[in-house]
């Protein structure tokens, strides 16, 4: 019975592992060609998450921001002032959430699975919504992040030159 026992765990965990490694979803169906070729993605990209607000520390608002008032004097400068928070690019867009550990635990619905300029500009959209959403003015990111992959170093190194020399902060 023991060998029986051990053999059928021994399948479960090889199918928890298939499961584990299966490769993201790319466009679902259902997204009415929300995810072509082209960059056009209809609407917003987190329609479910209002702008995040200040709303003081006894709030039951798990989206609003119970200590931190962009608008509140601190010492003579506004707490935004004295905060400069910034979102990192590829942590939140980039990454899947994996780790060494375990596979991605994060699937972003506009992704194609392409490394391609439509899909960098889709990504950069959704990087300006999420900030405003979370009324964050400044991001940062490692240069070659932004745009998608050259087939030279010849062609990938101006452009990583060029948007380091651009400005990270939201005007």
């Amino acid at each position: 019975m023991k060998k029986v026992e051990f053999f059928i765990l021994l399948l479960c965990l090889i199918a928890a592992s298939f499961l584990v490694s299966a490769d993201p979803p790319t466009c679902p169906a259902d997204l009415d060609g929300k995810c072509s070729d082209s960059d056009d993605w209809q609407g917003d990209f987190f329609p479910e998450i209002p702008n995040i607000k200040y709303e003081g520390p006894s709030t039951k608002n798990p989206l609003a921001y119970r200590w931190y008032n962009a608008e509140e004097e601190i010492l003579g400068k506004k707490m935004k002032d004295w905060f400069r928070f910034s979102v990192a690019f590829w942590h939140t867009f980039r990454g899947t959430g994996g780790d060494p550990f375990g596979a991605a635990t994060k699937y972003w619905p506009w992704e194609d699975g392409t490394n391609s300029v439509s899909m960098a500009k889709r990504r950069m959209r959704a990087n300006f919504e999420f900030l405003k959403k979370l009324g964050v003015d400044w991001w940062c990111f490692h240069d070659i992040d932004i745009a998608p992959d050259g087939s030279t170093l010849e062609v990938i190194t101006p452009a990583s030159y060029i948007v380091r020399l651009s400005s990270s902060k939201l005007s």
